[in-house]
């Protein structure tokens, strides 16, 4: 599940689910890597460097959703530099706490529109993506009655 912040300028977020009018959505980790060959071996040592996380997507106009209206309103903008900017919440929901919560993580990100439009008699659809920025805050989430709540971990885990 991924919650887009639909109100990134107000002081209080507002969180809207992402795929109403979406058929499709994967998150592409595209790893950046290094490829070395040391000289003391034929075969060459790969080192993952970092990630540039994005959710390329399109949706059908549905007016009144609050993530199309959102996403429309910054193709509307034409919207760039921090006007683009926002957080994405992504949520594992396989991935369940004892208390019942989901494993999540938080981040910031821009949108950026890729195109808009499509054949008459059909609703138009829009083209975006999510592109994660930085590194995540970890926590889980509860959703309650269709409140989400976001829950920083309190201690980070370090990778030995």
């Amino acid at each position: 599940m991924t919650f887009l912040n639909v109100a990134p300028k107000a002081q209080t977020e507002k969180l809207g689910l992402v795929g109403n009018g979406m058929t499709s959505g994967s998150y592409s980790y595209e790893a950046q890597e290094t490829n070395e060959t040391y000289i003391v071996d034929d075969n060459a040592t790969t080192i993952v460097d970092s990630y540039a996380i994005t959710l390329d997507s399109e949706m059908k106009c549905i007016f009144g959703d609050e993530v199309f209206d959102y996403i429309n309103s910054l193709r509307l903008a034409l919207a760039t530099g921090t006007d683009a900017e926002t957080t994405v919440l992504c949520v594992d929901k396989y991935l369940i706490n004892e208390d019942k919560s989901f494993k999540a993580q938080k981040f910031n990100c821009s949108i950026s529109i890729s195109s808009y439009g499509g054949e008459g008699g059909v609703t138009p659809t829009i083209g975006f993506k999510i592109n994660v920025n930085g590194d995540p805050i970890n926590g889980s989430v509860t959703i309650d009655a269709g409140k989400v709540t976001f829950t920083e971990d309190a201690t980070e885990t370090e990778i030995e």
